[in-house]
């Protein structure tokens, strides 16, 4: 227990460390650019009996490198009138703005302009003095709008869009607002209200003359939008913005559909959140269940047996050198195609040629390959072989075994391609016949694997609670909310909170996971009483010089010997053992034709001519071993060397240049 609160503790210290310098990061990398942030906006809205309004907004605005602050207005939907009496202060020094009667991209200090700057577009700009400084800075934007109001047989209407969507350029942290009717409604019934924009918004009647609402974390694109209508006679209107038409039921049944698919909407969202939260933890909770099962049992269920040596090849005839050498060698994990190839490409050369499938012929140094066979009646992982064999001679009669290694640096990929394929049809080929069991191999991989998944959860979840935190340090507030996004702090709160029964779910699960390794039988009992027969038939091969031995194996049993001898990598052991039982077939007399028909692979092995002029320790198996594995080797190199020159500009993702546009979308926004 002590070890694990360690471990946690320095996980926690480093994840601390590394959200500071990121926070660090972002911060100093915003120093550099134009920033507006703003604190708190309040909009202050005095409803007037003559349909127009009087508007004062507050802002309480840190602005860095920014020298000119301004708010757009939309003149092309004519749904009001003039905007007259612009005024703007400093609150910080309590100065009223002098105004100029120009629009320019950046305003002097203590200016401000407020005209119809062409596109249908109003602007009004000031300028802060803090082009080249930062810090907070409180205005007051005041206005004059005509013809806002609308009037209808039945209702009147305050509809006003504060915020346009899409353009507002600057995150808000706070945003709150009063809209003040000239006379109080008799029934505060008769005083409805709307919002529309992001849902976190609320909206109320707090007495039958003010209406206030209110959102946190404002982003930057979102809309906000008010609806103020009553139904009692209040506004007299101008003659342009009355409707001789009914429109309260309208507007009611209108603001009613909105709010039901706000609310189906979030309904939805909320219900498939909790159904993939619910899906996940019921699924870790069934494995939780199976694993403390399985650690229950006292091993893996295979019963050991002790076999010393074994005198016969399993399933002679129908056994091949290739699941010999997985067999023996395979523990719980796949064997990966490097571990076993060389083995397995020169003991099935040896098989072919005893299935009269190739001949194999030695003349002086070299090694010779004679394809005299279909390979129709071949296992798949042989008939790979086979085809790379052809494929490698390229039509000729005879393939010297140097040749493969030319064949494999010339076509590197299609060499691999038919290894890769021999090892993968004789793991199939196990799986097929029960004596590996693919589900619970998976099961082993995944639960080696558990430990350390279950560290990089833990610390990728230790890493969002420390992130968290600190994010919460009032001075990294801000950068974060300009860079990644206004609120973005609160949801990751938020969802690191609500998914930790999930984390304890899920580190549970993978802690027994990683338990339960040793209760695994990936091999099953049958193919564990192989594995053993081929282990105690590589023993006997061994040490058969030391065995009272009283009647010796024929020679065509030794033929099988030698393949499977190679197949283990004992091939000149096993040939030294057959010269001292078997001496006259290293002599050159002793061979007619007959005999080199009847016994190729012991004639290819024992051959006088090349044993007399070569040195003790080498022979033909070793030198026909060799030159698979050379050949691989040049395979592998040859694709690391071709993959290592590819990224040359062909393609792939953006880099991180590129320019950038001059000015923000309209709305509100700084320059």
């Amino acid at each position: 227990m002590k070890k694990f609160l360690k471990k946690i503790l320095i996980m926690v210290i480093i994840s601390a460390v590394v959200s500071i310098f990121f926070v660090m990061a972002i911060a100093g990398e915003s120093s550099n650019e134009k920033v507006q942030y703003l604190n708190h906006l309040d909009y202050n809205v005095s409803l007037n009996q003559d349909g127009s309004i009087n508007v004062v907004e507050t802002w309480d605005v840190y602005v860095e490198n920014t020298g000119t602050l301004f708010k757009n207005f939309s003149l092309s939907n004519y749904l009001y009138g003039n905007i007259t009496d612009v005024k703007v202060k400093d609150l910080e020094n309590n100065l009223e703005l002098t105004e100029i009667y120009q629009e320019v991209y950046h305003v002097g200090n203590n200016l401000f302009y407020a005209l119809d700057i062409g596109g249908n577009v109003f602007e009004i700009a000031w300028g802060t003095g803090m082009s080249n400084l930062s810090g907070n800075r409180k205005y007051q934007v005041s206005y004059k709008i005509e013809d806002v109001i609308t009037s209808y047989y039945d209702c009147q209407e305050f509809y006003w869009k504060f915020i346009e969507e899409g353009v507002n350029a600057i995150p808000v942290k706070s945003l709150t607002g009063k809209i003040t009717l000239p006379q109080g409604v008799q029934n505060i019934e008769n005083l409805k209200v709307w919002g529309h924009g992001q849902v976190n918004g609320n909206i109320e009647r707090t007495s039958n003359d003010t209406v206030e609402f209110e959102i946190n974390n404002l982003r930057p694109g979102a809309m906000l939008e008010v609806r103020v209508v009553t139904t009692e006679d209040i506004f007299n209107v101008s003659e342009n913005k009355e409707r001789r038409y009914h429109n309260i039921d309208r507007i009611i049944e209108e603001e009613t559909e909105w709010s039901n698919e706000t609310n189906k909407q979030s309904m939805i969202t909320k219900s498939i959140i909790i159904a993939i939260y619910a899906i996940i933890l019921i699924i870790y909770i069934i494995k939780i269940v199976k694993y403390r099962r399985i650690n229950k049992k006292e091993n893996d269920g295979i019963i050991k047996k002790d076999l010393k040596y074994y005198r016969e090849i399993p399933r002679d005839g129908d056994s091949t050198p290739n699941e010999a050498v997985y067999l023996y060698q395979f523990e719980k994990e796949k064997l990966e195609t490097s571990t076993v190839q060389s083995e397995m490409v020169a003991s099935t050369i040896l098989n072919l040629c005893l299935k009269k499938v190739i001949t194999l012929e030695t003349e002086g140094e070299n090694i010779y390959i004679s394809l005299i066979g279909d390979g129709s009646s071949l296992k798949k992982e042989e008939y790979e072989v086979y085809k790379l064999l052809s494929e490698a001679s390229k039509g000729k009669e005879k393939l010297e075994i140097k040749e493969l290694n030319e064949y494999a640096k010339e076509h590197y990929s299609n060499y691999s391609v038919y290894i890769n394929r021999m090892v993968n049809e004789t793991r199939n080929e196990l799986y097929h016949m029960q004596y590996i069991d693919k589900r619970e191999e998976n099961v082993y991989r995944k639960s080696k694997s558990a430990s350390m998944f279950f560290n990089g959860i833990l610390c990728i979840y230790i890493f969002l609670l420390t992130f968290s935190a600190i994010l919460h340090i009032p001075s990294f507030q801000m950068p974060v909310d300009i860079s990644l996004a206004i609120g973005w702090r609160e949801s990751l709160t938020a969802f690191t909170i609500g998914i930790l029964p999930l984390i304890i779910v899920i580190l549970y699960s993978l802690h027994l996971k990683s338990k339960i390794e040793n209760k695994i039988a990936v091999i099953t009992q049958k193919g564990y009483d192989e594995k053993i027969q081929w282990t105690a038939l590589k023993r006997f091969l061994e040490d058969y010089s030391l065995l009272d031995e009283k009647d010796l194996p024929q020679l065509a049993v030794w033929e099988k010997y030698l393949v499977y001898a190679t197949a283990f990598g004992i091939a000149n052991k096993v040939i030294d053992q057959m010269k001292a039982k078997y001496p006259t077939v290293f002599l050159e007399d002793t061979w007619d034709e007959e005999m080199k028909k009847n016994y190729p692979i012991i004639y290819f092995s024992a051959n006088p001519i090349y044993y007399t002029t070569h040195t003790i320790g080498t022979s033909t198996i070793s030198m026909l071993d060799q030159g698979v594995s050379r050949a691989y080797s040049t395979s592998v190199a040859q694709i690391a060397i071709h993959n290592a020159s590819s990224g040359s500009g062909g393609g792939g993702g953006f880099s991180g240049g590129g320019g950038r546009r001059r000015r923000p979308e309209a709305g509100m926004g700084g320059r």
